[in-house]
């Protein structure tokens, strides 16, 4: 019945949501139907919760979502921690229809099932205002899954958010997808999991618009932001076709909603979105190809004046995911930092009694100068493993000591693969078009529409 599952935390209130996608063609009728079968109604719960112990799936309080091919048909309402006497608590929400015209004109999956309770949506009233971050790591292979302890706050402008990248963990997957074939912007409708639980479906250049302005700085140049728009649309387009799921946070791609923009830009909203949805339309429906196929999309905020090949961080090769020049990084805001971490700090961090002797000597390092391996004390780390452990900025980073703390300095910001958001704004100034961005960063690359 469930083919797979995804669990959303809001980390706000401590909510938990479970959202189980249900085999298109499984049969609603046989668990619905309760002309006086009590234990019919039942049979739901007991699929769901021998789901949740099957998978070994974390959850034991909240609301549980039904989804047929991407929209929410039901939901269920877990309040019991051992799973027992929900059958108890169980009130019919659904209605059994007996036959539906699945080609009939305006007839959609709500259709089947008309619930009493609606799904309570997102509203301006109820958005809280976001934290700042000086740049949220993401992408659209999103070191979004943000390494922790990213944050650091100074007086410079921020940087644009990182990419949403998928997490180091989980590097691109190489497939080989059928050419893509785009259809007519009216027809393109994306489903995004917010971070309150709710599903929403969103029109996909309404939704570039969103993910444009959660990644990057609506002050950058009109041609940085329009590399970012192709950019943004190319990673949602790759997904939909490899049937994954787009949530709105760092996992994926940053997404912002109108009420979330008017707290972000105040009394610039009209000016700032105007930019935005500008910039998107002027690159409407156009992605990245190569070889006729969706390019990972991925990008970072700032090199550290060249970018990185992504063997290097994934482990999988991709002839336009290769070192470039970046130069233009060198004079962004957010290039360098320092951070420092008192020693018994970092030595429970790392594993080793880190003192003012300790040894740190950098083994080798990337195509993209940042370090490989690197050797402290008698342990050796690489260099995307000590930046995860210590939540450093970049992999190009030294270490030395003042006294009792460990003072380390970064260069860049993100994982370095694909485009620098911060290196496109550096050559849209000196005049590059979109176009001369994109096949600057990802060679060899085919734009299309």
């Amino acid at each position: 019945m469930f083919y797979k599952h995804l669990k959303i935390s809001n980390e706000e209130n401590e909510e938990e949501s479970l959202y189980l996608f249900v085999d298109f063609d499984y049969e609603f009728g046989t668990d619905f139907e309760f002309k006086g079968k009590k234990e019919k109604i039942e049979t739901i719960y007991n699929k769901v919760v021998n789901y949740i112990k099957e998978k070994k799936i974390d959850f034991k309080m909240g609301k549980v979502f039904l989804v047929v091919g991407g929209l929410v048909v039901g939901s269920l309402f877990i309040s019991n921690y051992q799973f027992n006497n929900l059958k108890n608590s169980f009130e019919p929400k659904y209605k059994y229809v007996e036959q539906i015209d699945i080609f009939g004109e305006n007839k959609t999956v709500t259709d089947i099932f008309q619930k009493e309770e609606t799904i309570e949506q997102t509203n301006e009233s109820k958005i809280t205002t976001p934290i700042v971050k000086e740049t949220h790591e993401t992408s659209s292979y999103q070191e979004a899954a943000t390494p922790p302890n990213k944050n650091i706050i100074d007086n410079v402008t921020p940087p644009a958010p990182e990419p949403p990248i998928t997490p180091i963990e989980q590097p691109p997957a190489k497939v080989a997808p059928a050419p893509p074939t785009i259809p007519t912007p009216a027809e393109n409708i994306v489903t995004v999991y917010r971070y309150n639980g709710t599903v929403e479906q969103i029109a996909l250049e309404d939704y570039i618009v969103g993910v444009v302005a959660g990644e990057m700085p609506a002050s950058f140049n009109s041609e940085a932001l329009k590399a970012q728009s192709v950019l943004a649309r190319t990673y949602a387009l790759k997904k939909i076709e490899t049937n994954q799921v787009l949530k709105d946070n760092t996992s994926n791609q940053v997404y912002k909603d109108i009420g979330q923009l008017k707290l972000m830009w105040g009394a610039d909203f009209q000016t700032y979105y105007n930019k935005i949805k500008n910039a998107v339309s002027e690159t409407e429906s156009q992605y990245l190809t190569y070889n006729g196929t969706y390019i990972e999309a991925v990008y970072h905020s700032t090199s550290n004046g060249q970018t990185e090949d992504a063997i290097a961080v994934w482990g999988n090769s991709f002839p336009y995911l290769k070192s470039v020049d970046s130069h233009w990084d060198l004079d962004a805001s957010s290039y360098l930092r320092e951070t420092t971490k008192e020693f018994n700090i970092l030595s429970s961090i790392i594993g080793l009694d880190f003192n003012a002797t300790t040894n740190v000597e950098v083994l080798s390092k990337t195509s993209g100068n940042r370090i490989d391996k690197i050797k402290i004390g008698d342990n050796i780390y690489t260099g995307i493993e000590l930046r995860s452990l210590l939540g450093l900025r970049s992999a190009d980073f030294d270490i030395k000591t003042d006294g009792t703390i460990a003072v380390i300095v970064t260069r860049g910001y993100g994982h370095g693969v694909g485009m620098s958001q911060y290196g496109a704004n550096g050559m849209a100034k000196e005049g590059y078009t979109y176009e001369n961005i994109l096949s600057h960063y990802y060679p060899g690359t085919q734009l299309k529409s």
